[in-house]
């Protein structure tokens, strides 16, 4: 059986100009209610951001419905079946989309979870595609790729929650909890969360979150074996300071470092930090 693996633009593929054979990807839209931009291919994240400090009010959806039949009937003329790494259903209706696109087109059909986006999102749809080259099968493959989720975690790191709480990317006590504390709150994005962004810790400093999110990284025994992603939205000085913090207490582990993807950053407004890790696949 030939198998297609698509992902879309939350996982960075786009920004971050990956082209692999076999892996296809599908672009995330940015709107300001009056115009729909396609994350990667007609908007690029400074031009998002810059829209966030003139203070337009930016939303983020799924990949245009079209779109997605369009891919998927391409793929039908070549492939058996569709394995799909979408961002995290807690965060989007991608998922369900694809689902039913897939119904529409009559091919088969597999989507896995993986509970956040970018780093992790991009690490398991390239890693999925490597397992079929070797002639994996889906079930192996899911089961490759669920160690790896089962020791992950994503933390967002905003000013406050109005961003997050006004899409309803949150959990309800995460959606009402900030706005009545003057606090750094460090929001966690995992498989308990069920991939939606929900509350971990309420630090009055940037500094003692980041110290409390190493300290768990510590304890989870993050090395070598792991690779840890951290991103910004327009707080390029502050997120150089933490990553010297991780470099030092992780000098073995692989460290990515850039911009955070404009569908996060519009819920989470300027100055938000993001960091993730993940166990790398067995390959």
């Amino acid at each position: 059986m030939k198998i297609a693996v698509v992902t879309d633009s939350g996982s960075t593929i786009y920004h971050e100009g990956i082209e692999i054979k076999g892996l296809f990807k599908l672009p995330l839209q940015i709107t300001d209610g009056f115009t729909n931009w396609l994350e990667g291919e007609t908007i690029t994240i400074d031009e998002t951001y810059q829209m966030i400090s003139d203070k337009k009010i930016l939303k983020s959806s799924m990949p245009p419905i079209g779109r997605i039949e369009t891919l998927f009937e391409t793929l039908k003329q070549d492939y058996d079946h569709i394995f799909a790494v979408p961002i995290s259903s807690g965060l989007s209706g991608t998922m369900a989309a694809m689902e039913s696109a897939a119904y529409m087109v009559q091919i088969g059909f597999t989507a896995f979870e993986c509970y956040s986006t970018a780093l992790n999102q991009l690490h398991l749809a390239m890693s999925a595609r490597t397992l079929f080259d070797q002639g994996k099968s889906i079930s192996e493959v899911i089961n490759a790729l669920q160690k790896a989720v089962d020791d992950s975690v994503t933390f967002v790191i905003a000013d406050d929650l109005r961003h997050l709480a006004r899409n309803g990317r949150t959990t309800p006590l995460a959606a009402t909890i900030g706005g009545f504390l003057k606090i750094k709150p460090v929001m966690i994005v995992d498989q308990k969360s069920k991939g939606r962004i929900d509350i971990f810790e309420k630090t009055r400093t940037m500094h003692k979150a980041w110290e409390s999110i190493i300290e768990l990284f510590i304890d989870r025994k993050v090395d070598e074996h792991h690779i840890i992603g951290l991103y910004h939205v327009w707080a390029n000085d502050a997120a150089l300071e933490f990553k010297a913090m991780l470099e030092k207490a992780f000098p073995k582990t692989e460290i990515t470092f850039g911009n955070l993807i404009s569908c996060v950053g519009v819920n989470t407004g300027l100055g938000c930090i993001a960091i993730q890790y993940i166990r790398k696949v067995e390959i």
